[in-house]
């Protein structure tokens, strides 16, 4: 062996050693911890440990704490035991390659995993009505941006773990919530019109809330859902006598890697509104006299007598906290009285903060009414049907043509049947390292995959035959079939992998799915059939003695 074919086989054990790895957090056996608040009964967690019953999952306990171990372990799983009494987080825990490697687990769509599907649009025509004006692309494309921070802010009151909420285009936003079990409840909180409000914050009782909290509470995060928030609320107003005329809310910041708001620390405003949303006419991001990035605004008429009141020399040094669907989002201080019905907030923003920050406030001058124009439901046991139905497919087809490669081609069919293995690996460890979210049309893609796997053999092995009958040696023919078989192979595919790149720019949800796993499967199978196969055989054509190959 020369060490040109050294390097070949190391860098070939290396790929198959590293897409093993890859795939090791989607194949391999998932693990959820469960945490359950000290005052949780005997029968909230009784009742838990029951939904895991069964052979599938074990179950192990720990004090406020159960492990469950399983491969069907999803977020939408996640989801749905979060609603269960006395449960205080829920989080699927990292395959040790996620921590080690950087792999992700391929994630399930709704249709395998179960949840809601729901695409919204801006009611623009209702907008222009409001406006006495056509609506231009740009105001339509920012009008979809300022809904899409607020949906943000309402799916995050719901406790959903790795929501999807993403642009369609430029007038529409695709939402996908794992295992949510009230869809009614869920349209009506997300089609309703946002409620902003600007309140001010009374410094003395923050602070008694903060050590209030800090001496009572001891979980290390808050909760997320509302109706839990609200729970913890009135525990500290009551904790700290709060009279009726202030109400206590939670401070959201802003996780810089995720850029998932998340409530940070308790707020207590007054109850009475110094200025409404629809007092601001418009917000717009800017910079300072010094450079600085600042949000500008501009009230309306009987705005402009509001902000006056509330910026009054009185007021100086008190906090106006923006508030956004019971969320205090920003409470910038009141430095000078503000007069002209215009002004700026600054607070050393990233344009990005400050981008978000206008767009709150927009939300409260333009009001954005969402209308939903699709909406799909998916249950768990449908998902779970489907996911097994799929791989069972996958299975069938592998071991149908892996049987006819084994019949038909004998020694050289059972390269044929390695290499598909290997193909399958090198698709699931790409598909973990883009972080895919597999689909049902998915699986129909990697099912169609097995079949077109072996089509490049099938011609590099006609190919090696046809040179053996002319005489060549059985190198020569493992060569010659080889090169002769190379753009047969790669014409054979191009039109397929243009097909697949195309659907999977212009196509959307399961079609680009389908189109992104058909891809990637081309692409895998033939650098399995041009690379790997052809250095299985330059290793078995090195030994002179062989005068016949098994083909």
């Amino acid at each position: 062996m020369t060490k040109g074919m050294i390097y070949k086989l190391i860098y070939i054990l290396a790929i198959i050693g590293i897409s093993v790895m890859l795939i090791l957090p989607t194949v391999g056996e998932k693990r959820m911890e469960i945490s359950f608040y000290q005052n949780a009964r005997p029968e909230d967690i009784a009742a838990v440990k029951k939904r895991f019953a069964g052979a599938d999952y074990i179950v192990s306990e720990k004090g406020k704490k159960i492990l469950i171990r399983g491969r069907n372990i999803t977020d939408a799983v996640m989801n749905e035991v979060k609603i269960f009494k006395g449960v205080k987080d829920v989080k699927i825990l990292k395959h040790w390659v996620e921590e080690k490697l950087l792999a992700k687990k391929i994630n399930l769509g709704l249709d395998l995993q179960g949840g809601m599907h729901l695409v919204l649009r801006a009611d623009f025509d209702g907008m222009q009505k409001k406006l006495k004006r056509e609506l231009t692309e740009k105001d339509k494309n920012e009008i979809t941006q300022q809904a899409l921070e607020l949906l943000r802010n309402r799916v995050d009151k719901f406790g959903v773990s790795e929501p999807s909420i993403r642009p369609r285009g430029v007038e529409a936003i695709e939402i996908q919530l794992p295992g949510v079990k009230d869809p009614k409840k869920v349209k009506e909180a997300i089609g309703k019109t946002g409620r902003l409000e600007y309140r001010f914050v009374d410094e003395k009782y923050t602070a008694e809330a903060k050590n209030w909290l800090a001496n009572n509470y001891k979980e290390k995060d808050f909760p997320l859902a509302w109706s839990d928030q609200k729970k913890l609320l009135s525990q500290i107003a009551e904790g700290i006598d709060l009279p009726d005329s202030l109400e206590v809310l939670f401070f959201y910041d802003r996780n810089k890697d995720s850029k998932k708001v998340f409530p940070s620390a308790p707020m207590v405003l007054q109850r009475e509104t110094a200025l409404t949303g629809t007092d601001i006419q418009e917000a717009a991001v800017d910079r300072d006299q010094y450079g600085r990035i600042v949000v500008r605004f501009k009230t309306t008429a009987e705005g402009a007598s509001k902000l006056a009141k509330a910026t009054a020399e009185e007021n100086r040094g008190k906090r106006l906290a923006i508030v956004l669907d019971n969320k205090v989002r920003n409470a910038p201080s009141i430095n000078e009285p503000i007069g002209t019905g215009s002004g700026n907030i600054s607070g050393g923003f990233t344009y990005d903060e400050a981008l978000i920050l206008a767009r709150i406030i927009k939300e409260g001058a333009l009001p954005v009414d969402l209308e939903i124009i699709e909406e799909r439901t998916v249950g768990p046991s449908l998902g779970q049907d489907s996911i097994e139905s799929g791989i069972n497919a996958i299975l069938i087809g592998l071991a149908g043509v892996m049987l006819f490669m084994l019949f038909y081609y004998k020694l050289a069919g059972l390269i044929a049947d390695i290499g598909l293995i290997l193909n399958m690996i090198f698709m699931l460890a790409l598909l973990s390292l883009l972080g895919f979210t597999l689909t049902l049309p998915g699986i129909a893609a990697f099912i169609l995959t097995v079949g077109m796997a072996v089509d490049a053999n099938v011609i590099i092995y006609e190919r090696i035959k046809e040179e053996i009958r002319n005489g060549k040696s059985v190198r020569m023919s493992v060569v010659s079939g080889f090169d002769k078989a190379f753009w047969t192979i790669v014409d054979a595919n191009l039109t397929t992998i243009i097909a697949a790149f195309i659907l999977s720019q212009f196509g959307t949800g399961p079609i680009k799915g389908f189109a992104v796993t058909l891809f990637i499967g081309i692409l895998c199978s033939m650098f399995v059939a041009l690379y790997i196969t052809r250095f299985i055989y330059e290793i078995i054509s090195l030994n002179k003695k062989i005068k016949k190959l098994s083909i």
